[in-house]
């Protein structure tokens, strides 16, 4: 099994600036069709088309500055098990008062058959208590 660290920051540093631009249909090109975001505290979003209306929603309802460092990348096969720690900024559009949040992703990756690793799953939580 290969670590694949290096090249999952390489596509996380790529899909970021779309996250950063607010583009939810550059976002969705990171995933692929029956990829599964499973954001705390949500139903899961399956599929390329409830992704790009759940971005769509997100970004018309916040900006985002958060910063994502992998601890651990590891391929076997056509898939990849990703672990990384997230930190940074989530600000509502409505009021503009940021909220700090650190915590931690989950994600799975797998190769397409064009070469290209797509997100299949994602999954993270907040280190900090809610409420």
């Amino acid at each position: 099994m290969a670590d694949f660290t290096a090249e999952m920051r390489a596509i996380r540093r790529d899909y970021m600036q779309y996250q950063e631009a607010g583009d939810p249909e550059g976002c969705v090109a990171f995933w692929a069709e029956d990829g599964v975001l499973m954001p705390p505290n949500e139903p899961a979003v399956r599929g390329r088309a409830d992704l790009l209306e759940w971005y769509r929603a997100a970004f018309e309802a916040f900006e985002f500055d958060v910063q994502i460092e992998y601890e651990q990348a590891v391929c076997t096969g056509d898939w990849v098990i990703a672990r990384a720690l997230y930190s940074g900024t989530i600000t509502p559009k409505a009021t503009g008062e940021p909220t700090e949040d650190r915590g931690k992703i989950l994600e799975v990756l797998r190769r397409q058959p064009d070469g290209t690793w797509k997100w299949h799953a994602h999954t993270w939580n907040s280190d900090l208590p809610s409420g």
